[in-house]
């Protein structure tokens, strides 16, 4: 096993380039048509960890068929990109985003239950340059030794997955919403990881925390064993900030901090009010829904209101960064 995430060491350390060109030709119709075809037939496969399997896929199903371009679902902003098994294990170089390559996808609803520990894999890493995460396939070849023998179908790694620079307007609409959602696919699915020596990047540490709080099992190897340890010592003092300012931790893009650090805080948070894991997933992907802003989980005694970054839960009140601006509120049955 090995390696975390980077979405920010990458692509959003640098000037987001808006290009005002679209997906609408011939061969990208019919290419995107093969990709909904395809994911259809996928989701009736999955190990879906869901409550009503039948009714979320029909539902889904309905949707993508009214789905008429690529930038379609993209200004939708309600599903994944996964890359397919055979094209990862097969390919000698880490394969940047391409919506004129849609045959090595499938897409997944970001819904609770269609991502599982199954069926997906989650690759965390660092970013070796600013421009390409792995430019000789280093890392690559390690993520190929541990998952080859593995049974998995999909899986998702942030340079493939998501829009990279230059986007077009609907690119960079979906990349700015799915960059929010980025902890609902790291805790949903399995985690593999690689990481050089140690240094403290703050979103890694977040990755490392989810696959930590939010799994019911977890390995530990050398290379991920320094942010295990920041990672409990949130959770023995209850509080995110002073690990952060005490082994230096940073972004590559400053304005992602205060995000990470939210997050880490919400993660903290719940692991210490909510036993179970699964309760916790549920909770957490609900939350990262665009249209809660505050939520209730009656049979737990839990309100959370995000707007203003408060959990309260057996008469005790926690505090966390508020990250999201939402409006509405929910409640959630367990």
């Amino acid at each position: 096993m090995a390696s975390e995430k980077r979405i920010e060491d990458g692509d959003t350390s640098q000037e987001s380039l808006i290009v005002g060109t679209s997906h609408g030709d011939l061969a990208v119709s019919a290419a995107f048509r093969s990709l909904l075809d395809r994911s259809i037939a996928a989701w009736s496969t999955l190990n879906y960890v869901g409550i009503s399997k039948d009714e979320s896929v029909d539902k889904h199903i309905n949707a993508v068929r009214k789905l008429g371009s690529l930038d379609s679902l993209l200004e939708g902003r309600e599903y994944w990109f996964f890359q397919l098994r055979d094209s990862f294990l097969k390919q000698d170089r880490v394969m940047k985003w391409d919506p004129n390559d849609l045959d090595r996808y499938i897409i997944l609803p970001i819904d609770y239950g269609f991502a599982n520990n199954k069926d997906c894999f989650f690759v965390s890493h660092f970013w070796r340059e600013r421009h390409h995460p792995d430019p000789d396939g280093t890392d690559l070849r390690l993520f190929h030794e541990d998952l080859r023998a593995q049974e998995w179908s999909y899986v998702w790694l942030d340079w493939t997955c998501m829009p990279q620079v230059p986007r077009t307007a609907a690119e960079q609409y979906y990349f700015d919403r799915m960059l929010r959602c980025i902890p609902m696919v790291v805790r949903d699915c399995g985690f593999e990881w690689r990481f050089p020596p140690f240094e403290p990047r703050a979103w890694v540490l977040f990755e490392v925390a989810e696959y930590m709080l939010n799994h019911k099992e977890h390995w530990i190897t050398d290379d991920i064993e320094p942010f295990v340890s920041h990672v409990r010592e949130m959770v023995q003092i209850e509080k995110v900030q002073p690990i952060i300012d005490k082994y230096k931790y940073r972004c590559t893009t400053k304005g992602d901090m205060r995000l990470v650090v939210g997050w880490l805080e919400m993660a903290v948070i719940l692991y210490l009010v909510v036993d179970n894991v699964h309760h916790r997933q549920q909770i957490f992907d609900h939350l990262n829904q665009p249209s809660i802003g505050s939520m209730s989980v009656l049979q737990l005694g839990i309100t959370i209101d995000k707007a203003k970054g408060t959990v309260t839960a057996n008469g005790k009140t926690y505090e966390f960064t508020p990250v999201f601006h939402l409006k509405s509120g929910v409640s959630l049955a367990m």
